[in-house]
């Protein structure tokens, strides 16, 4: 019996379905062996954002390492739904302490550790590969960088005024960590619609073809409170912008609460408990979205919508513009770089007329 374990398809521990569709006994026979050339390995656990804006490392990856390699990806279970829908990514392992004892057995050609912190770092320090990049678990308990050209991304995440000083996007600073060549690789997580959940949303609240639609992100996520606009900011906008406009409100669990003090505005809202797929379906009958620095607006560049993007605390400089993506940065930026406490001056800091200065611009 003939079995090529090297093979992308064979599943390890069951048979093949190309085998059984075939009705094949073993491999010899097969017309669809495809061996891999090399075994890449990514880790990345999250936050979900930087998984979806990090799946511009697929194309590069191929390109460098044979578009038969078979690339393995670590992340947490809340980011699987993006690396699941993200082409060229083979494999996804979500974390768990059984992965340690996988890495410890297992071998691959190309590591790629994005994380800069356990048990990232951890998983990389065991993980037996050729070629290793990004950073690992050093004896002082700290990260440290397999490469020099992971060494950027590291210190300015010590250090905020080197942050300040580099202006560089994430892709470019993860591309050099990863030793890859940047052409502003777009996101390759490709967003699943459900087109009978939009057709629902579209009829039940009224929302016709002939009309223009605005989607405006209220959530921040909760370690940086101050990155999303103020509720006064947000009721001033909407009663000028639905003039043009049919608006939905868009948010999540987070934002429940402050469903109440919104419904006197000329608006309407998605299910703040959406899954993923259900908030992108929404997202998706857009015309323009207005957000914060949040996962919103990462959906919103893989859908390549017409996005208006607000930055208060985090580096606006950071997030690739790829042409269609408009940037409003505070005034307040600079002394509240990368705060995590909420502040009333600073969410007030970006005007309601720039904003609607920038849809109306499209």
């Amino acid at each position: 019996m003939e079995f090529r374990r090297d093979c992308k398809s064979f599943p390890g521990t069951f048979a093949c379905e190309t085998m059984t569709a075939e009705g094949y006994k073993d491999c010899s026979d097969c017309m669809f062996y495809e061996p891999i050339e090399k075994k890449v390995l990514v880790i990345q656990l999250g936050a979900m954002g930087d998984v979806i804006r990090s799946t511009s490392i697929v194309p590069a990856i191929k390109e460098k390492y044979g578009h038969n390699s078979k690339i393995s990806w670590i992340t947490a279970a809340e980011c699987k739904f993006f690396l699941d829908n993200t082409p060229g990514v083979d494999e996804v392992i979500v974390y768990n302490p059984q992965v340690h004892f996988r890495l410890e057995q297992e071998e691959f050609d190309v590591l790629f550790n994005l994380e800069i912190a356990p048990p990232g770092t951890l998983l990389a320090s065991v993980t037996k590969a050729k070629e290793k990049f990004g950073y690992f678990f050093d004896r002082d308990s700290h990260p440290s960088c397999f490469n020099e050209g992971a060494r950027m991304y590291l210190e300015i995440a010590w250090s905020n005024e080197l942050n300040r000083k580099t202006k560089k996007t994430y892709q470019e600073l993860i591309f050099q960590a990863c030793n890859l060549k940047y052409k502003k690789q777009a996101y390759t997580f490709t967003p699943t619609i459900d087109e009978d959940y939009k057709k629902r949303f579209r009829k039940e609240k009224g929302i016709k073809d002939k009309d223009k639609v605005l989607g405006l992100n209220l959530g921040a996520g909760g370690r940086y409170p101050s990155k999303a606009w103020s509720l006064s900011r947000v009721k001033d906008f909407v009663k000028n912008v639905s003039k043009g406009y049919k608006v939905i409100l868009l948010g999540g669990p987070n934002e429940i609460k402050l469903k109440k003090e919104l419904e006197d505005l000329p608006v309407t809202t998605n299910d703040f408990k959406n899954s993923l797929q259900e908030f992108i379906s929404v997202l998706s009958l857009c015309d323009v979205i207005v957000t914060g620095d949040s996962l919103a607006m990462h959906l919103a560049i893989s859908l390549k919508k017409p996005t208006v993007a607000l930055f208060f605390t985090t580096p606006d400089w950071q997030i690739e513009d790829y042409s269609f993506l408009k940037k409003i940065t505070s005034p307040m930026m600079d002394k509240y770089f990368w705060s995590d406490e909420y502040h009333e001056d600073l969410v007030e800091s970006i005007s309601v007329d720039e904003v609607l200065k920038a849809v109306q611009n499209g």
